[in-house]
């Protein structure tokens, strides 16, 4: 996991629309700060009258405040054991709030890469199918809230008030019990849990946090476990070796509850098989019970237009006997051939479900319809033009790889500029050699809202070490920048591009989050 909150996630825009209420400070600065709340944005953001608004803008800090005073390993892993993940105390947390978990269907979705994409596909397609879908993902980017959504809608403040007056509560039991003070992810996971129930979701796409195993998530029985792609990621929680974060990502597998895999290592796929072949859990495998094939799109613009969100077209192929969904071809409004595997494991969740609901006939075109209104924020997300602007979150070598991967192929004539920052416990070594030896320009900086976030120094001396090794071998390498902060990073990445150049910010969810609040600002 990688996230954390900030002034502008727990605001989202800071314009005022007629008729809300002014802010008696003074406006809010450009350049996040960590967990300080604008008091004009929280009364903005609740849809009470002005009396209300005063004292709910209260509660709502008090609610993120509560939050944050918990043990976050997103600021900081723990080591990845049942000492500090304890689903014990998840169960008991969730039998106090009346097993709220057990109201709906649940899909269950881990991976290294893929997954929160993959999450919001499988719900675009059960709510056009005419269920009431909740999604449940972390981290979030600007707003807490973003982590719980139902039918599209993130969970409003009012609602986390009113979630978080209950998990007190039941915190508080808890410890009473000596259970131990439940950390920020249970409770947060609990809240997704609680108010699906309470708006009464028929289905929930609940996205593992880290690993699966032990993740709070894992106290589900769905009725479909999803494992997308797998890379080296976490390696100090989960394991140095593909097979040994893979076992950790297949402990979701539940038995006889049918799994879909879009991991394409062999030492993750075997994995994978022998764990579902002891759940007695029937297997669906890419690349061997379904496929894919891609093809972009590349438009007169190489990036976006109003009257066509299409950047591929996605061949679906599957070996399901009886498949309702069947060969068949979609248009994808996400770049990189990554995407392709992400919907293809959406498709598949949706066809092994078919045989419980049985969606009528009609119902088929409606999807591609659906699916082109698909938007995830932060992977490879178009945010401006001229020069084209894009946010990613990818943060390890092999995301890194895909990010670039599809650069070059959407937009093939742009010389690209990337605003790069990293976590300390990155590989962010192996990250700064693909983007030094496949950018023209890149710009170094650092978040300034989680304490995980490596000095601006450190990758200053890295990228200076490798560019000095491909000037040995007469390499190809980027022009190195460095800025203090993500605000400033970004201004210089602007101020050396031309209308025909690209700009990406990638490296973490960190950066995104900043690089967006920046954005959003302007």
């Amino acid at each position: 996991m990688d996230g954390t909150i900030n002034r502008s996630q727990t605001t989202g825009k800071r314009r005022l629309a007629s008729g809300r209420v002014p802010c008696p400070r003074v406006p809010c600065p450009r350049v996040p700060c960590p967990r300080v709340l604008c008091p004009r944005e929280a009364l903005n953001k609740l849809n009470l009258d002005h009396g209300e608004q005063i004292a709910s803008a209260a509660d709502y800090q008090a609610a993120i405040d509560f939050l944050y005073s918990r043990i976050n390993y997103e600021k900081g892993h723990a080591s990845y054991s049942s000492a500090n993940y304890r689903l014990d105390r998840m169960r008991r947390l969730l039998e106090l709030l009346g097993k709220p978990q057990n109201r709906y269907r649940i899909v269950h979705v881990a991976g290294t890469k893929g997954k929160g994409t993959t999450s919001h596909a499988i719900a675009n397609l059960l709510g056009t199918c005419g269920l009431r879908v909740g999604v449940y993902t972390s981290p979030h980017l600007l707003r807490l809230e973003e982590r719980i959504q139902c039918i599209g809608r993130d969970c409003s403040a009012g609602e986390l008030i009113s979630l978080v007056d209950r998990m007190r509560q039941a915190a508080e039991t808890l410890e009473t019990e000596g259970s131990g003070r439940p950390t920020f992810f249970e409770l947060t996971t609990a809240m997704g849990m609680l108010h699906f129930a309470e708006v009464g979701c028929d289905y929930v796409v609940l996205e593992v946090g880290l690993g699966g195993r032990l993740d709070s998530t894992n106290v589900c029985q769905p009725v479909a476990c999803v494992i997308t792609s797998i890379s080296l990621d976490h390696q100090a929680q989960l394991g140095h070796s593909i097979s040994e974060i893979a076992r950790e990502k297949a402990g979701i597998i539940k038995r006889a509850i049918p799994v879909i895999s879009t991991a394409q290592h062999p030492d993750a796929r075997q994995v994978i098989v022998q764990k579902a072949q002891e759940q007695d859990a029937t297997l669906f495998l890419i690349d061997r019970d379904f496929s894919v094939a891609w093809r972009p799109i590349l438009n007169q613009h190489s990036a976006s237009s109003a009257d066509d969100p299409a950047r591929a077209v996605v061949d679906y192929r599957t070996r399901k006997p009886k498949s309702w969904i069947g060969d068949s071809q979609w248009r994808l409004p996400l770049l990189g051939r990554h995407q392709a595997d992400n919907l293809a494991a959406a498709l598949t969740v949706l066809d092994i479900l078919f045989e419980t609901h049985s969606w009528p006939e009609e119902t088929k075109p409606k999807l591609q319809s659906a699916l082109l209104g698909l938007k995830v924020p932060a992977r490879l997300q178009v945010v401006g033009h001229a020069p084209i602007r894009i946010i990613d979150t990818a943060h390890n070598p092999s995301s890194i790889t895909a990010t670039i991967d599809a650069l070059d192929v959407h937009f093939p004539n742009a010389p690209r500029t990337i605003v790069f920052a990293s976590s300390r416990d990155k590989d962010f070594e192996d990250m700064l050699k693909i983007l030094l030896t496949r950018c023209q320009r890149v710009v170094l900086t650092a978040y300034q809202n989680n304490a995980r976030g490596l000095p601006v120094a450190d990758l200053e001396a890295t990228a200076h070490a490798i560019a000095a090794q491909l000037a040995t071998s007469k390499s190809r390498c980027a022009q190195i920048a460095v800025a203090p902060n993500a605000s400033q990073a970004w201004q210089v990445a602007v101020n050396s591009s031309g209308p025909q150049d690209l700009i990406c910010g990638t490296g973490s969810f960190f950066l995104a989050a900043e690089l967006l609040a920046i954005i959003d600002a302007c």
